[in-house]
């Protein structure tokens, strides 16, 4: 009797390369009260009985970077530099958690992560909800978060128009992107035009 054998699909072996990739633990550089990049202490912290911190040479092997409850703000110019100082890989950086900063603006530096799968921004002071445009290049952008800003106040379409933007998302603001969210969006877009990036309005439907 011939031995029967299972295909591994190519989705199923990129499943594994995920998992694996997510697996390794999150460079936690949170509470410093750091105002700039330069005031984070070099190590990061360890959680007692947590996963330990796989480190080659000086640099980490890690997807993730926890930067939140800071006092960051501005462009962060020096993010990548930092990055590259403390990751054995850059390029495998999937997750940035930005939250609970003083940021009012985006920085437009994330973008230079094509990665970039989690990326957290809630409770910071952004009040121009076009920032989220900048985003547009990360095509691997699956969970964003920015709730806790001006903007969740101020711009009642916000869920429609984000996810009008990023059209991959599987969740906004921690709930899961629905087929009804999607159909919603995509009723307002048509509608709001005006309101998203040229390039964007001959994607969507009339």
């Amino acid at each position: 009797m011939a031995s029967l054998t299972v295909k591994r699909t190519t989705p199923t072996i990129q499943k594994r390369i995920d998992n694996h990739a997510q697996s390794l633990p999150t460079l936690d550089y949170s509470f410093h009260n750091a105002q700039k990049l330069e005031d984070v202490v070099t190590e990061p912290r360890v959680v007692p009985g947590g996963p330990k911190l796989i480190k080659q040479g000086d640099r980490y092997l890690s997807h993730g970077i926890n930067l939140n409850h800071n006092a960051l703000s501005g462009p962060l110019e020096t993010l990548p530099d930092f990055v590259r100082t403390i990751l054995v890989d850059p390029n495998i950086l999937s997750t940035l958690d930005l939250s609970f900063n003083e940021f009012t603006e985006i920085p437009t530096v994330v973008t230079q992560f094509p990665a970039l799968k989690y990326f957290y921004f809630h409770k910071n002071m952004l009040t121009d909800v076009a920032e989220v445009q900048k985003l547009v290049s990360l095509k691997e952008l699956k969970y964003l978060t920015l709730h806790g800003n001006p903007i969740e106040l101020t711009v009642p379409y916000l869920r429609s128009y984000v996810l009008c933007l990023l059209p991959n998302l599987r969740s906004l603001n921690c709930s899961p992107v629905t087929k009804g969210d999607r159909k919603i969006g995509d009723v307002w877009g048509g509608m709001n035009k005006n309101l998203l990036p040229k390039n964007l309005n001959k994607n969507l439907k009339k």
